[in-house]
């Protein structure tokens, strides 16, 4: 018969000790991941606001130098016009259609527009600015995040009656409407709080909650959470979405009238 060895049986044990003490440890942190619940509104959302400011350093400053290493600097004139210079580099950065007013009163800013479509136009009446921005087909919406941006901004929601606010929430995906907020700040926040349902201001504080932990909320049939470096696409959809509510609207009207 074959004698135990001790040392396979001190093998064993500690392999069987170590085993469960993985095991235990991993209990342990599977529950501290359930015991995270979202917490309210407004403390999800104070916490998303903070780290939006501290991860965007564009967002921290109106104008002026934003970064500066040995290597490159960034520097910000406006909202979405940039420099970034090097050694052997200076380049003019534009993130989006941008207009503001200057010191003249004058709207000032750079538009991105349909070279062939420019030409087809040069010869159509064009007395202001809303004349250039209708014969261009760029959305006003495109153009929000100034006081002073063009009157049909997207502002022009406060104007609307309740039904078509309403609406305008109910296209938004609650991921993309979580970082549009997080984009335009308090005033938006307050606009969605009045007219979102319970429903709604749920699935966006689970958006809030879910940004705030750094994971996605794959859990969620209505979430496809973005990181909080994706509020550019969702600021898009959100220009998109008024102007549908806005020509729906504008067709109800008529047709009432």
């Amino acid at each position: 018969m074959a004698k135990n060895n001790p040392k396979t049986k001190q093998g064993f044990w500690r392999k069987l000790l170590s085993f469960l003490s993985i095991r235990s440890n991993q209990k342990v942190l599977d529950s501290e991941k359930k015991k995270k619940e979202p917490k309210s509104f407004a403390i999800e959302w104070a916490t998303a606001f903070d780290t939006w400011k501290k991860k965007l350093p564009t967002k921290q400053i109106n104008s002026g130098i934003v970064v500066e290493t040995k290597k490159i600097r960034l520097t910000k004139t406006n909202e979405k016009l940039f420099r970034i210079e090097g050694d052997d580099f200076s380049i003019v950065l534009v993130t989006d259609n941008h207009l503001y007013k200057n010191k003249d009163g004058k709207w000032a800013g750079v538009l991105f527009v349909d070279e062939g479509l420019l030409n087809q136009n040069l010869s159509k009446d064009i007395r202001n600015l809303d004349d250039f921005l209708n014969l261009q087909a760029i959305p006003r919406s495109d153009l929000f995040l100034e006081s002073e941006a063009p009157k049909d901004d997207w502002r022009i929601v406060f104007g609307w009656e309740r039904f078509w606010q309403e609406q305008l929430l109910l296209q938004m995906s609650p991921n993309s409407m979580t970082l549009v907020m997080l984009a335009i700040g308090e005033e938006c926040k307050e606009f969605f709080e009045k007219i979102a349902t319970e429903r709604q201001k749920r699935l966006v504080r689970d958006e809030l909650f879910y940004l705030n932990l750094g994971q996605s909320n794959s859990s969620n049939p209505h979430s496809k959470t973005k990181s909080i470096f994706g509020f550019g696409s969702a600021l898009k959809e959100f220009g998109q979405k008024i102007n549908l509510i806005r020509e729906r609207r504008e067709k109800e009207l008529e047709h009432g009238a």
